[in-house]
C-alpha cells in the first residue's frame, strides 16, 4: 500500500515538475518572438548583435525547461504526450543548430560594427581637423586688427589661457601653438575612444558566444540522450519485480512487456 501512495505521489511530482517545463518553455517562445520579430538579418549589425545577446542570455530558460518536460522518460504519459516529446526531442536539435547559426552571425556584425565604428571616428577626426587647419590658414592670413578681436574671444572662452597681446607675431605664435595642442588632444580623445569601444565590443562578444555554444553543446546532449522519444523500438522489461519508485519506473520507458512467447505456451 505504501509503495502504491509513493508511486502515486512521484508521479504527481513529475506530471507538476512537466506542467512548470511546458510553462517555462512558452515563456521561452515569448523570449524568441521578441527577439527576432521583426527580423532584420543583413540589414543591421547592431540588432544582429543586439538578438544574439537576447536570445543567448535567455538560453537556460529553453534548456531548463525541456529537462523539466522530459523527467521521468515515458512513464505516466499519453500517446499524445509521447508524441509531443519526439517533436521536442527533435526541437533540441533544431535550437541546437539555430544557437550555433546565431553564434556564426554575432561574429559577422561584430566584425562590421567595428568596421562602422573605426570609419565613424575617422569621419569625426577628419572633420576636426579640416577645421584645426582651417583655423591655421587664417591665424597667417588675418591682419593684426582681426588677430585681437579673435585674442579676446577666445581668452573669453579660456580665462585661464594667458597670451601676449602687445606683440602681434608672439601672439601668432602662441594661437598656433594652442592649435596644436588641441589637435593632439583631440587625436588623443579619438584613440581612446576608439579603443573602449572595441574592448566593450569584445567582452560583449565573448559572453555572448560562450553563452551561445555552451548553450548549442547541452541542446544537443539533450537530443542525444532523448532518443528513446524517436525510436519505436520496444525495450524489453528485465525484471518481474514491481517498481517501487518513480526511478524504477522511469529505467524501462515503455513498460510493455512482451508476452507473446509466454501466450504461446499456454496455448
Amino acid at each position: 500500500m505504501s509503495n502504491a501512495n509513493s508511486n502515486s505521489t512521484e508521479i504527481v511530482t513529475a506530471n507538476l515538475l512537466r506542467f512548470a517545463g511546458y510553462g517555462l518553455l512558452l515563456m521561452s517562445f515569448s523570449n524568441f518572438a521578441e527577439a527576432l520579430i521583426p527580423p532584420r538579418f543583413g540589414q543591421d549589425a547592431a540588432w544582429e548583435f543586439d538578438t544574439l545577446s537576447k536570445v543567448a542570455g535567455t538560453s537556460p530558460v529553453p534548456i531548463i525547461a525541456l529537462i523539466l518536460i522530459f523527467y521521468g522518460e515515458s512513464t505516466a504519459r499519453s500517446s499524445f504526450g509521447k508524441n509531443v516529446l519526439k517533436i521536442l526531442s527533435w526541437f533540441s536539435l533544431v535550437l541546437a543548430i539555430f544557437y550555433v547559426v546565431m553564434t556564426l552571425i554575432g561574429v559577422s556584425a561584430a566584425i562590421r560594427i567595428n568596421n562602422d565604428n573605426e570609419t565613424q571616428a575617422s569621419f569625426v577626426l577628419s572633420e576636426q581637423l579640416k577645421q584645426l587647419d582651417t583655423a591655421k590658414e587664417n591665424l597667417k592670413n588675418t591682419n593684426d586688427a582681426n588677430l585681437l578681436r579673435a585674442t579676446e574671444f577666445i581668452e573669453r572662452r579660456s580665462p585661464d589661457l594667458k597670451l601676449d597681446k602687445s606683440n602681434p607675431t608672439v601672439l601668432r605664435g602662441q594661437l598656433e601653438a594652442e592649435i596644436n595642442k588641441n589637435e593632439g588632444e583631440f587625436k588623443n580623445r579619438i584613440a581612446d575612444g576608439k579603443s573602449t569601444t572595441f574592448r566593450r565590443l569584445i567582452k560583449r562578444a565573448a559572453k555572448s558566444y560562450f553563452e551561445a555554444l555552451v548553450s548549442a553543446a547541452i541542446l544537443f546532449g539533450i537530443w542525444s540522450q532523448t532518443k528513446w522519444t524517436r525510436s519505436n523500438v520496444k525495450r524489453k522489461k528485465k525484471s518481474s519485480k514491481v517498481a517501487t519508485s518513480l526511478g524504477d519506473v522511469a529505467s524501462a520507458p515503455t513498460l510493455e512487456v512482451e508476452t507473446d512467447e509466454s501466450n504461446n505456451k499456454q496455448e
